[in-house]
């Protein structure tokens, strides 16, 4: 971001985000509906030329990169040349988020008491989250000690930081260090330090490693076709919230299940996944995996 960067006040930041949404939606729409619709949503009316500052706004300093036909009057929203979509809307979700809670403890002190966060993991880790971030801007290495929950022990590591991801309510950094490619729980890292000698930033490999998996392992399996089976009455929940970017639906004659396709490398977290809908889904392909998980699930009925 530009350091000259302007900061959205509350409405603003509601309505960049419903621009957002709408243009990721239907790709392009007209300038006079696009408005129309913003202003009726917000009960406001909205002048074009808050529409252009809004837009001007999204491309210069959060990389959304939105354009304007002049000859049709219609808005394109271009997904390849712009940051992260969903990481945009997720930090103007929070932003949000926290507005509504901050205007909520101008009405009463006890806001907060209607309000359960899911764990400590993710606030613990706010210090570490500052600090990491900020090398990642400087592309500065970071040295720190490291608890491993598997090998039950600390060790040291000198890290260079290409981005941060979070995953199951925890965040983790993603960077390299001498062996290769680590991921780390940035909650388990101590006595951060940052380096000094600048390195090249590696962001955008570093994230495509991992755009085709869930969780954190992407070595686990090659990429391949996985398709999954799923009472109907999950169908709400995974239409809502996709198990993956690749995800869609197949099979969709058959009105008893609601059967998905992935393409994703399927790694330990994902079969972790499957495992927790127990007997609300099936892996159709491939039968590998489906093996797999069934001698998992058979595994697990002995311990009753």
């Amino acid at each position: 971001m530009q350091e000259n960067q302007t900061h959205l006040n509350s409405p603003q930041v509601y309505r960049t985000k419903i621009l957002v949404e709408l243009l990721k939606k239907n790709q392009s729409m007209p300038r006079d509906i696009l408005i129309k619709e913003i202003s009726v949503k917000e009960n406001k009316n909205l002048s074009v030329r808050t529409i252009q500052r809004y837009v001007k706004t999204l491309n210069e300093d959060y990389g959304i990169v939105i354009t304007l036909n002049k000859g049709n009057k219609h808005y394109y929203l271009d997904e390849e040349k712009s940051a992260n979509i969903e990481s945009f809307l997720s930090h103007i979700e929070i932003l949000s988020t926290a507005e509504l809670i901050k205007s909520s403890f101008n009405e009463t002190n006890n806001a907060l008491a209607f309000v359960e966060f899911e764990n400590k993991a993710s606030i613990s880790s706010i210090p570490n989250f500052k600090v990491i971030l900020e090398a990642i801007h400087q592309a500065l290495p970071i040295s720190f000690g490291h608890y491993s929950f598997y090998h039950l022990k600390e060790e040291n590591y000198i890290l260079k930081p290409y981005f941060l991801k979070q995953y199951q309510n925890r965040w983790y950094v993603i960077g390299e260090t001498e062996k290769g490619y680590r991921t780390f729980g940035i909650d388990r890292l101590k006595d951060i330090i940052m380096g000094t000698k600048k390195f090249k930033q590696k962001t955008e490999e570093a994230i495509d490693k991992f755009r085709n998996v869930i969780g954190l392992n992407y070595v686990d399996h090659k990429m391949e076709k996985i398709q999954l089976s799923f009472h109907i009455s999950q169908k709400p929940y995974i239409v809502s919230l996709p198990l993956h970017h690749s995800q869609k639906e197949i099979n969709t004659d058959n009105e008893d299940t609601y059967d998905i396709e992935l393409r994703i490398h399927p790694n330990f977290e994902f079969k972790q996944l499957v495992l927790k809908y127990g007997s609300l889904v099936r892996v159709i392909e491939p039968q590998w995996l489906a093996h797999e998980i069934k001698e998992e699930l058979r595994r697990a009925s002995e311990n009753y």
